[in-house]
């Protein structure tokens, strides 16, 4: 018995011996870190980093066109200019203004067309497809074709407004209609989007809670305001927090279209933040007013998403 045990430990010794060392695995820790690196590095090159360069230029004095470049601190003097320029509250009007008509008219649109869309039977991807078209384009380029659209002689507006018998518009010359040109441009771009993202949340609503409300015989207007509404509005909650965040970043559309005229017409803060900083290089000061328009984006959203955040741990208690 104990040659046998001898004998046996020998085998296993050997076995040991001859088995392939054991491959070291990264610990799920070291994994996510693995991961996570090249999207940090990333961040940190394109967006800590220049957040950090224009906080640091918004305490300083740097006017590009004296000899001193940036210089100096000069603490808050920035941004106590920056709230006391009338000129960058009146763009802040102005984008206000821009924001709350195109997001609702962009809303009211993409979600008409949504639940349109998820009536038909037939080409329903060939419509989404359409859709998409918009959202592809270059919004400088079609900026640009549609400024020729909106041209007072030879424009296609104008040309329908003629063949009505209307009497024909300068569309963005004019102080009164410059604004609602640029509006129409932005809703004509991101109603698709609206429309897209509502209907792929229709699409995604349990079947069984409707069923169950037309068998009780209950009226459409009913079903929508009980069923519908309350079970998209994460959706809906989500979409207008990205087109109102898209909407007051507004830029190429004022670039392509009327370049903030006539006058100061359609001068949206981020135009004048490019004019202040890059056309007469007072970088501090337009660096002093976008942290503060960063500061009051970053706000309303953090409001908005717990709102949203709050609902959704609501519905998973619930559920």
């Amino acid at each position: 018995m104990a040659n046998l045990a001898d004998v046996s430990s020998q085998v296993s010794t050997r076995a040991a011996e001859s088995a392939p060392p054991k491959k070291r695995v990264l610990s799920d820790t070291w994994y996510s870190v693995l991961l996570i690196t090249p999207a940090m590095i990333f961040i940190f090159i394109f967006a800590l980093f220049p957040l950090g360069y224009a906080i640091n230029v918004s305490l300083r004095y740097a006017d590009l066109t004296s000899p001193q470049g940036i210089s100096d601190y000069v603490g808050l003097e920035n941004y106590r200019f920056a709230l006391n320029d009338n000129i960058f509250w009146a763009s802040v009007q102005r984008t206000l203004t821009f924001g709350v008509a195109a997001v609702a008219i962009e809303m009211v649109l993409g979600i008409a067309i949504a639940f349109l869309l998820n009536e038909i039977k037939w080409l329903k991807g060939l419509a989404r497809s359409l859709f998409i078209l918009p959202l592809a384009a270059s919004p400088v380029a079609v900026g640009l074709i549609w400024r020729y659209m909106y041209h007072p002689e030879f424009g296609v507006y104008n040309g329908i407004l003629a063949s009505l018998g209307l009497p024909e518009q300068n569309w963005l010359g004019s102080t009164a209609l410059a604004m609602p040109s640029v509006i129409i441009f932005d809703v004509w771009q991101w109603t698709p989007f609206v429309a897209l993202i509502v209907l792929a949340g229709l699409q995604a609503l349990p079947k069984e809670p409707f069923e169950a409300a037309r068998l009780d015989k209950a009226s459409t207007w009913r079903i929508l305001r009980t069923l519908t509404f309350p079970m998209l509005a994460p959706v809906l909650t989500l979409v207008f927090v990205l087109r109102a965040i898209d909407a007051v970043r507004l830029y190429d559309a004022v670039f392509s279209l009327t370049q903030g005229g006539p006058g100061q017409a359609t001068e949206v803060v981020t135009y004048y933040l490019y004019r202040l900083g890059l056309r007469f290089f007072r970088l501090d000061q337009s660096s002093a007013m976008s942290l503060l328009f960063l500061y009051a984006v970053v706000v309303f959203t953090a409001l908005l998403m717990r709102r949203f955040m709050r609902n959704i741990a609501e519905r998973a208690r619930r559920a």
